[in-house]
Formats: structure tokens, sequence, C-alpha cells
């Protein structure tokens, strides 16, 4: 019979029949196609629908699917992406807001089937009324689902249980392709024609049905078939996938070249129909495509050179698509040179084979920005580049590089410690490391140090060291001592002035201090000695102190203070000497300190000889010092 579709060409159309994935495959072959890219050939003519022009950036595409003037993918996370529909725009490329779970796609001509995991089936498009056949309208109640097929006229589904369900061929599409044969059960794979339907069995054999109209030998299953394990319906022809990876076809009475198998296929995994041509994955990853003849040929039948690595293969009217497995790529990622901590930052570079950008990351002792290293302490840095891939690149595999970071040296600056005194104040030192650690200061000789504190002990010299021991990321530093000399302190002496003292006046104490608290000692000249600090007077005069300290080994010798003092003559007390003899009268008068005088001599009947008999001087009074006092002295009896 004519179609129905009064928009389309005259010449009698048939859809894609496709399984759960949008084509058809060996059991096990693609089942669980890898995550990848679409690639689409076609739409040359009166063909282009913008089917074949695949979103930018489409990528995570798991499965696809080609209709009459859209092409289906369905992703990774689950949710299903459309395009093309040109101007036939009955909403088979408006898929439902929220669509997500799904884990099949199926596209006819003017609808889209999707498969949810809870195995319900959702269907889009068909608002052309003209053109509705009730391939939209999915049974009430529809589930435990297993796989879809969408074709011109109408929808099929596979139950859990292997028992099939179609839906759609309104007047004037029905050919039967909807009526399942009764009992139909053990079904393990479906497929849709414009007019007819297939079901493969679990036992490898094929179940045709449909073709009461278009009848060109679709439905004549060849006798004996059996060992398939994969179907696809075309408009006017049929296709079996055998076991042994070859492909059988029938039908064809309009013929195009669909049917004609090239000579000597084999290894397929998988197969996909449509209108005018054929398609079969091989197990290489290359696609075979057949058909296109009397006019048909949009570019379908044209696989692009070097297409390899296909997982999926679907055949719509005009167009082919294939899924294309991401490539595997490599980093090339040189060995990094150790290095020292405190070392500059440096850029580091790897390539990918696929020539996408390598992105590093750092672990250990490190940091990276961009390719640009940062040590951030001694003992190693890993450094890993990655290549996350992209819808034509799988991940490479991860490349590190691990490098040693030796720990770093320092030095100590010290400046020269200028020479000082003893005595001299407490006083600071500083010295930095070019690390920036702190710095410790140990002390010798004569000195000591509490922090950065230096403190004098004595006269000599003083070296102070200044130490860092290092840490995790720096070397010990060499010490750095600095000598300086510490002269002896000059001290002076405080030693008052001494009052004048009079002849005969008792001992007295002398006292003085030195500034460097040393003992003082103490001399004397002139009319005196002395004894540690006690003074004598030995007459009249002066005498001179002299305070002495000679220093130590800390303080150099204080000069010499001397203090004079008068030593005045006693006054003369007039003693009484009569009736002394004149030698001991002399004493006396000496004795206080007066000087005798006269001496006159007479003869004395009372007095002995030599016996002073009166004196110049009232004694008991007092003149000046030495003054004169005469004596009359007896010359006992005259003879």
């Amino acid at each position: 019979m004519k179609s129905a579709r009064t928009p389309r060409t005259p010449l009698r159309l048939c859809r894609l029949a496709v399984l759960g994935f949008g084509l058809l495959f060996a059991s096990g072959a693609a089942g669980a196609t890898a995550t990848g890219a679409v690639v689409a050939w076609g739409c040359g003519g009166i063909g282009a629908w913008g089917q074949c022009s695949v979103p930018s950036g489409l990528s995570g595409v798991t499965a696809i699917s080609a209709g009459h003037t859209h092409s289906l993918a369905l992703k990774g996370d689950g949710t299903v992406v459309a395009w093309g529909c040109g101007a036939n725009t009955p909403g088979q490329c408006s898929v439902p807001n929220g669509s997500s779970g799904v884990t099949a796609i199926a596209a006819g001509t003017d609808q889209s089937l999707a498969l949810k995991g809870d195995g319900t089936v959702v269907a889009w498009g068909c608002l052309d009324a003209f053109n509705d056949f009730g391939q939209c309208s999915v049974p009430s109640g529809l589930s435990g689902v297993t796989a879809i097929a969408a074709s011109d006229y109408h929808s099929v589904a596979l139950k859990g249980d292997g028992t099939v369900v179609a839906w759609g061929c309104g007047a004037p599409t029905d050919a039967g392709q909807c009526s399942v044969p009764s009992g139909l059960s053990g079904v393990t794979a479906i497929a849709a024609g414009a007019f007819h339907s297939l079901a493969l069995k679990g036992d490898g054999t094929v179940v045709a049905w449909g073709c009461a109209t278009d009848d060109v030998g679709q439905c004549g299953v060849p006798s004996g078939l059996s060992g398939v394990i994969a179907i696809a319906a075309g408009a006017f022809h049929s296709l079996a996938l055998k076991g042994d990876g070859t492909v059988v076809a029938w039908g064809c009475g309009n013929d195009n070249g669909q049917c004609s198998v090239p000579s000597g296929l084999s290894g397929v995994t998988a197969i996909a129909a449509s209108d005018y041509h054929s398609l079969a994955l091989k197990g290489d990853g290359t696609v075979v495509a057949w058909g296109c003849g009397g006019g048909t040929d949009s570019g379908q039948c044209s696989v692009p050179d070097g297409l390899s690595g296909v997982t999926a293969i679907a055949a719509g009217r005009f167009h082919s698509l294939a899924l294309v497995a991401p490539t595997n790529q490599t980093i090339t990622f040189g060995a990094l040179a150790n290095t020292t901590y405190g070392a500059p930052d440096f850029s580091v570079s790897g390539s990918a084979s696929s020539g996408l950008a390598v992105s590093f990351a750092a672990s250990g002792n490190c940091t990276v920005g961009g390719a640009t290293v940062h040590l951030t302490g001694a003992g190693s840095c890993t450094i890993t580049a990655s290549q996350s891939g992209n819808a034509n690149y799988n991940p490479a595999p991860d490349v590190s590089q691990t490098f040693a970071i030796a720990k770093a040296g320092q030095a100590i600056t010290f400046g020269a410690l200028a020479s000082t005194t003893y005595g001299a104040p407490d006083f600071s030192v500083g010295a930095t490391a070019s690390s920036g650690l702190a710095i410790s200061f140990a002390a010798s000789g004569n000195c000591t140090v509490s922090g950065a504190t230096v403190h004098l002990t004595g006269a000599g010299s003083c070296t102070i060291t200044a130490s860092q021991a290092g840490n995790a990321n720096y070397n010990a530093a060499p010490d750095v001592a600095r000598t300086f000399a510490i002269a002896k302190a000059s001290q002076t002496i405080a030693f008052g002035p001494l009052a004048n003292k009079p002849h005969g006046a008792s001992d007295f104490g002398v006292s003085a201090t030195a500034s460097s608290g040393l003992a003082v000692s103490f001399a004397a000249r002139g009319n005196c000695t002395i004894s540690s600090a006690t003074v004598h007077l030995t007459g009249a005069g002066s005498c001179t102190i002299t305070a002495s300290q000679p220093g130590d080994a800390n303080y150099n010798g204080a000069p010499d203070v001397s203090q004079i003092f008068a030593i005045a003559l006693a006054p003369c007390t007039v003693p009484n000497v009569v009736g002394k003899q004149v030698a001991s009268a002399k004493l006396t008068i000496a004795q206080r300190h007066c000087r005798t005088g006269k001496v006159g001599y007479v003869h004395s009947r009372k007095g002995k000889r030599g016996i002073v008999t009166s004196q110049s001087r009232r004694p008991g009074r007092v003149l000046p010092a030495r003054a004169k006092i005469d004596l009359i002295v007896s010359r006992g009896r005259r003879r």
C-alpha cells in the first residue's frame, strides 16, 4: 500500500527498527556501550533535516537511535538529547522536561520513545494529527518493559516475561504489524519496520508478522534460519546477525541494494537497517554499509574514512549514526630533578598523546599552581600529570614524578663587636640567619650572655658565638664567633684632707676608698709613721700620708692621692725642776716642750752638787713652745 504521509516523497517509506539502545547487536557485543561521541554522515540533498548536525559538546553518550528526520542520543546520566527535525516538527525532537532515568531510546518517523529504569515507556511527537496513527499512545499500565522499537506507524515493546506489546497502526497504515502472534513468548529482541515487526526468540529463531500490504518479502524469514543473536528491520527488508558473525538479509522487493550483504562479511557484532541501506558493526570497531542504490543515496552509505573505535550504530532514512568510544591516550611527563628547599618556583610540562591540555596536582612538600611548582619544605614532592579526557578521549593514566627536596643551607650574619672596658653596662648583640630562623648565642671568656644580652665578668677578652641549629627545612648554619677585647677599668681614690695635729697627739686612723671597691693601702713620710691605717706622729713638722690602690686583673692602678698635714709643737708648760739633777731637769723641760736656757752654777751649803737650785720660769706657767727656762745648778760647798 502507499504511505499515508503526504509530506514525504512518493517513494514507499519505512522506518528504522531499533532495540533498546537504538541499534541491534549481538548479545554481549554492545549491551553496555561505553560513553562516547556521536558521528553522523549522510543527510545529502532532500535528506538534510539537521539530523546529521550533532550538537556541539555532546558527550557521555551511551546509546543512539536514528529516525526519519531526527536523531536521538542517550547520555550516561539517563537524559536524552534530540536534534534534527527541520521543518517537519511534529514534536519528536521535543524531549519532555524532566526526562531522566532513561535506559533505552528508539526513534521512529514522527515519534520518539524512551524506556525508563522502572520499566515504563514514555513517547513524544505525533503532534501532526494527519500522521498520528496511535504510535505515541503507550498502552495504559504498560510496565516491565526491557526493550523498545519504533517505526513509521507503530511502536513495539518487549516485556521482561518475553512477551511483546505493539501499538499504533491506525488506518490506513495497518498491515498487521501491530498484531502480535498469539502465544508468542520467549522473545529476547524486537525490531520494527514500516509494515512489519520482528521478534528474536531465545532459541535463536526469528518470527515476523505484518506485511499485509507492501509485502516485498520482508516477512519471509528464510527457512531453517537459526543461531540468530540480533535482528533489524528496514522498510522493505529484514536483517539477522548470526552467532558466527555473519549477516542474513531478506525482502528487498524494492531493491536498492540493502539486501546485498557484502561477500565475505564476517566478524559482525551489531546490525542496523533503514529504508534504503543496511549497516554492520564489526568486532574491530569499523562499520560496513551497503544499499543506497536507485537514486536513494544521500551519503548514508559513505562511511567516513578512518572511522574506527565504533561501539554502536543506527540507521535512519537519509543518515547513519555511529557511537565512537573515546580513544585511549597517554601522558608524557619526564622525571623531575632533585632540588633544594628555597629554590625558586619552577615550571613543569607534560603532553598528552591526544593533544589535550595536561593538568598537574601536587602532594608532599610542595604546591602547584597551573604548571608552576612551589616548594613548601624539605623532603619530597610528587607532581602528578593528569588528562581527564573528553568526548573523544578516555582519561589518560596519571603519570607521577617524585623528586627529593634537600634541606637548604643557611648562613649567619653577625657583625664585629667593638672592644670595651670592664665595668661597661650590659649590652645586646644581634645576628640574623638567611633562613629567617632565630639565632642563639653562647659566650666564652670574661663574659656571660643571656638571650642576646652580654654581661662582662672581667677584663681580658670575650667571644660571643652565634648559632642556628636548623630545622626540618634547613641544615644547621656554620657558627659565627666574634671576639672583642675587654680593657682594664680605671679607678680613683677618694681620700679627704687630714687635719693638722699638734706634736704629741695620740695615734689616729685614716680611711680612703677606691671607685673599684678594692682595698686602699697607706704610706707615710715626714714626722709620722703609719701602720695599716693608724698614724703615729714622731715629731713636729709635717706628715704626708699617701693612699694607693695598685689595681688587679680587672682594674688599672689608681693614681695615688696624698694628704699633708702639719704637726705643730706643743706649748711649753713650765715644769718644776728645782731639786732635780740637772740632766733630769733638762729631760723634763724637753718633755714639756720647753728648752733649757742658760745654766748657771753657784756654791751652796744646802744643795748637793749638780742639783737645780732655781729656775727662771714659774712652774705651771704656759709659754710658747720651746720657750727657754734658765737654770741655776749647785756646785756644792765652797772649799
